[in-house]
């Protein structure tokens, strides 16, 4: 088992830009010292509900601030992005780090994005695959003139891909590449989505990426502190998306769900309580997904404090419970 942090950096519940990138640097730092394998960061435009418009650039800092742990993007949108320049950046981020760096890539699906950045929309239909294939091609290549600098990890920096679409699950399992899963996403679905990967062909089973709300908290608050955050969240992210995204945020009955909805399905689904209530339900939920590697949003819970408090805890009390062997 492997576990992480996921570091949204989510201006919610007043929080300023300064709170988000304090608490965000306090998370890594004290992450790496507690034992933590990964950070993942995530990438959003022109919103609060995670003020990091580069995960690239967040995990270069990142990743120059540690020194042991692992730090991923979860994850860089590639439609946004020119594969050259995204080939060379990783690239260059997996040789400073030595060999620390791992590319998550989707596509997200916010008008908003392709309209202010003058993005063709149709680029989406293509991602993240598209970009995989060009990434793949320029990372091999040996000719003079090519990207430079070569990654140190051969044949390329670790790969994973946010997709649910046929193209994108038949490109991760076809080159034996990680999935990562959303963190609002029911466990039926993410099981649905690996039963899609394996049935696409892939060779190899890579450890596919679980991103859950897991909070250690036994105040009797605790989950309508989480509910209220996630409100102000989905809320913030409640702006039109490209016509041919699919909703990810759907109620029980398969129709769209509202911000207070989503939210309210999300607080009642997610791992909150003592150690021992966090630890019996993420056993469950590694048996019921088969997962061997999970990246924890403790920050889901909208406060600074109680969000160390929760990283702490889990590292201390939780994991050694659901890695007996290490």
């Amino acid at each position: 088992m492997r576990f992480g942090v996921l570091l949204n950096m989510s201006a919610n519940l007043g929080a300023t830009p300064e709170d988000v990138f304090d608490l965000t640097l306090t998370q890594a730092e004290l992450a790496e010292q507690l034992g933590y394998d990964e950070l993942w960061v995530t990438e959003h435009h022109f919103i609060r509900f995670g003020l990091n418009p580069s995960a690239l650039t967040t995990a270069g800092f990142l990743l120059g601030r540690t020194r042991t742990i692992r730090v991923g993007t979860s994850v860089v949108l590639s439609p946004l992005a020119h594969p050259v320049d995204l080939a060379e950046r990783a690239a260059l981020l997996d040789q400073l780090s030595g060999g620390r760096f791992e590319l998550g890539l989707g596509r997200g699906g916010y008008l908003r994005d392709y309209q202010r950045l003058d993005i063709d929309v149709a680029r989406w239909d293509d991602e993240p695959h598209a970009t995989v294939d060009r990434l793949l091609d320029l990372w091999s290549a040996q000719t003079p003139g090519d990207v430079q600098p070569a990654p140190r990890t051969r044949p390329h920096p670790p790969l994973l891909l946010a997709t649910g679409s046929e193209p994108g699950i038949k490109c991760a399992a076809t080159n034996g590449l990680a999935l990562q899963h959303y963190f609002a996403t029911p466990v039926a679905a993410r099981v649905a989505l690996e039963q899609r990967y394996r049935a696409a062909g892939g060779v190899n089973q890579p450890d596919h990426l679980h991103t859950v709300i897991a909070i250690v908290d036994d105040s009797t608050d605790a989950r309508d502190r989480l509910r209220n955050a996630l409100v102000q969240s989905f809320r913030d992210g409640d702006h039109p998306h490209v016509p041919q995204a699919p909703n990810r945020h759907l109620g029980p009955d398969g129709t769209p769900a509202g911000p207070e909805a989503m939210a309210e399905m999300v607080a009642e689904s997610a791992i909150i309580g003592s150690v021992g209530c966090v630890v019996d339900e993420l056993g469950d939920f590694i048996l019921e997904t088969g997962a061997h590697r999970i990246a924890v949003y403790h920050e889901a819970i909208g406060d600074p404090a109680r969000t160390v408090e929760s990283l702490r805890c889990f590292a201390e009390y939780v994991i050694p419970q659901l890695t007996p062997d290490g």
